[in-house]
């Protein structure tokens, strides 16, 4: 199904070449990418609204397998563990929405606080969908593997916690120190698994993010962990399309 605007707006058009510059692909069905995008722009048809909740699925089935491919090649001695929150980096709530927003994703302009993170990682996956749907896995595979070789650098980063690197991140823009709560705590005693969340406030508005852990120390490193990146992430501000 090709989505087919009822207006053309400059602004969207050139938000739309952009994106495709950003993504590192040209859409011959640039009518895909509308679809993906038609969200910000309400109310959908029931129809244009099941159409684009199928490229979301498409986007993160198709992504998630494509960050794994990426980080299984990219660290070839690296256990199953260390690759799965490597790919959690760029496949969580978080990582969609700081990715959508080094893509320059377009966004509603109608929003003061800007999207929420749910908003963009949705928007994201749609647009994932589209590319895949566009262009065959081969064009996300791309992305992936682009995006995590920018992340090669990270091992040179202070020797810090994450904990103690994102409260200082916080106490350094005078925001509130980050809070963390646990969830849930699952399994056997022997070998338990915690969840817990982290919630602070970044340059782009609330950040909350969500990890799991052998211990609820771990889990509390591993949510900082991905907050920080998201908490230092000081990239140009999303095109807004109103």
């Amino acid at each position: 199904m090709t989505f087919v605007p009822q207006d053309a707006n400059p602004r969207v058009e050139f938000a739309l070449e952009a994106l495709q510059e950003s993504l590192g692909h040209r859409f011959r069905d640039v009518g895909l990418l509308r679809l993906a995008l038609s969200a910000l722009k309400q109310p959908l048809t029931p129809e244009t609204a099941a159409a684009r909740q199928r490229l979301e699925f498409l986007g993160d089935a198709a992504w998630n397998f494509a960050l794994a491919l990426a980080v299984f090649r990219a660290h070839p001695e690296g256990a199953p563990g260390d690759l799965t929150r490597r790919r959690a980096t760029w496949s969580s709530r978080g990582g969609l929405a700081r990715l959508a927003r080094r893509l320059n994703l377009p966004t509603p302009g109608s929003t003061p606080a800007g999207p929420s993170q749910r908003v963009l990682a949705e928007l994201l996956e749609a647009v994932l969908g589209a590319m895949v749907e566009d262009g065959g896995f081969d064009a996300i595979r791309a992305l992936a593997a682009r995006v995590t070789g920018q992340d090669k650098d990270s091992a040179a980063r202070p020797a810090v916690d994450a904990k103690s690197a994102l409260q200082m991140a916080a106490l350094a823009r005078q925001e509130k120190l980050p809070a963390y709560r646990l969830i849930e705590k699952r399994g056997p005693a022997h070998h338990p698994t915690f969840r817990v969340s982290v919630t602070v406030r970044g340059p782009h508005g609330e950040i909350r993010i969500e990890a799991e852990g052998g211990s609820r120390q771990a889990a509390e490193q591993e949510a900082a962990r991905l907050a920080l990146l998201d908490f230092e992430e000081m990239g140009p501000a999303p095109h807004n399309i109103s």
